[in-house]
């Protein structure tokens, strides 16, 4: 159970206050109110830091926040790490880490009425988190001349205020709202100053909300042949949405790729609680014309592969040599302009359930019982896509994190 911050903060900083404001000569230089004052400031950056390592740590194995408020809580507990770091060693702000406590802690979801104290901490990271996604819509910086770090597209006022339109639906902000709105105007300042070079990380998690946002737009919209989309970031992703395959979704794991492919393991927590996929990975090959697409791994360890192309066959590849040919489900087309699918069998799933973790699976494909050829990972002088069975399992214990029951979600 978590502690008055205050008094947790007060133990942690003893030591490393005597080492930021030090004896003798230095100290003497310091007036009192420059002291208090730089005290204030350690005490109010390490109470921030912990409520944001607590909350990230309890969202490992309870859903609690989604895509833009996760972003918002990793960008700016990271940015208040590097902050303590010019004035605290790095073994004192460990110790100020409640990262693995939360985790310990939240085995699941807690009941919000048995656990009122730490449930009080992920309210506090609610309210940071929605107002690092309104800040955008609050910044005196012409909004049109500073992009988002990471995509580089600058989004215009009436897409930021579209951000902060969701973040105001929140029922906390009513409860918070004096909270809400000067943490806004703090976050607005941090984007205006790192909009003097004209790319902003606090942009972000505003980003990642309306993506969102717009994923599920689509997601609704789904067989229409005209989609309707509200911003640019709707139109960037309108022809090529993630709901398309894995449905409509809260969060993705890992650090902001905004509207762009991602190398590695994709991993999503998804409305359905059905056995949908969850996980994806791209495959490639360089020829503009050969099989791509991507294998999809469902909530109970499925693998379906989905290529633009229709292959004739389509294997994993075991460390020992061997294969599992998965079964064709469907084709159209040709291996140049068509599509297949292919799903993992049942014997198949039971061969990959006993690999151990440092096991690595490819994949690979032939036409006309001709040589396999194995597919590739995404981007320039891709390897050959590989995937450890270990990172695959760790993934699916993330997106198969449970939801907070419907009366405590914040």
């Amino acid at each position: 159970m978590i502690e008055s911050f205050r008094s947790a903060i007060r133990v942690a900083l003893a030591a490393a206050l005597a080492m930021v404001l030090p004896a003798g000569a230095n100290a003497q230089e310091q007036t009192t109110a420059q002291q208090q004052q730089m005290q204030q400031q350690i005490r109010q950056f390490a109470n921030m830091y912990m409520v944001t390592d607590y909350a990230l740590g309890a969202n490992e194995n309870c859903d609690l926040f989604p895509l833009g408020e996760y972003r918002g809580l990793r960008i700016f507990r990271d940015l208040l790490r590097s902050d303590l770091g010019k004035v605290l060693k790095k073994e004192q702000i460990d110790q100020l880490s409640l990262y693995d406590k939360a985790k310990a802690e939240w085995k699941g979801c807690l009941a919000r009425a048995n656990h009122p104290k730490q449930w009080k901490v992920i309210e506090d990271a609610h309210v940071m988190a929605l107002a690092m996604i309104a800040a955008p819509s609050n910044i005196a910086t012409d909004s049109k001349t500073c992009k988002v770090d990471g995509v580089y597209q600058a989004l215009n006022p009436t897409e930021w205020r579209f951000a902060r339109t969701a973040s105001e639906s929140a029922a906390v902000i009513a409860k918070r709202r004096t909270d809400y709105d000067a943490l806004t105007k703090e976050f607005a300042a941090i984007i205006d100053q790192q909009c003097k070079k004209g790319v902003s990380q606090m942009m972000q998690p505003g980003y990642d909300s309306i993506l969102l946002t717009e994923e599920i737009n689509l997601y609704l919209q789904k067989g229409k042949k005209q989609v309707q989309v509200s911003t640019s970031v709707g139109t960037y992703i309108s022809a090529t949405p993630i709901s398309a395959d894995m449905g409509a979704w809260r969060s993705r794991m890992g650090s902001f790729i905004g509207n762009r492919p991602s190398l590695g393991l994709n991993v999503y927590r998804v409305l359905d609680r059905g056995d949908k996929p969850v996980v994806f990975f791209h495959l490639s090959r360089p020829g503009t014309f050969d099989p791509h697409g991507k294998i999809l791994v469902t909530r109970q360890g499925g693998w379906i592969a989905k290529l633009r192309s229709n292959v004739d066959e389509v294997a994993l590849n075991l460390p020992d040599g061997s294969r599992i040919a998965l079964t064709k489900q469907s084709g159209s087309g040709s291996n140049v302009l068509g599509s297949s699918e292919f799903v993992l069998p049942p014997d198949g799933k039971a061969k990959l359930a006993r690999l151990g973790d440092d096991a690595a699976v490819t994949v690979s494909y032939r036409m006309n019982g001709k040589e396999w050829t194995p597919f590739l990972e995404i981007g320039r002088d891709p390897p050959v896509q590989s995937q450890k069975m270990g990172n695959i399992r760790k993934a699916l214990v993330w997106a198969n994190a449970p939801m907070p029951a419907k009366e405590d979600r914040p």
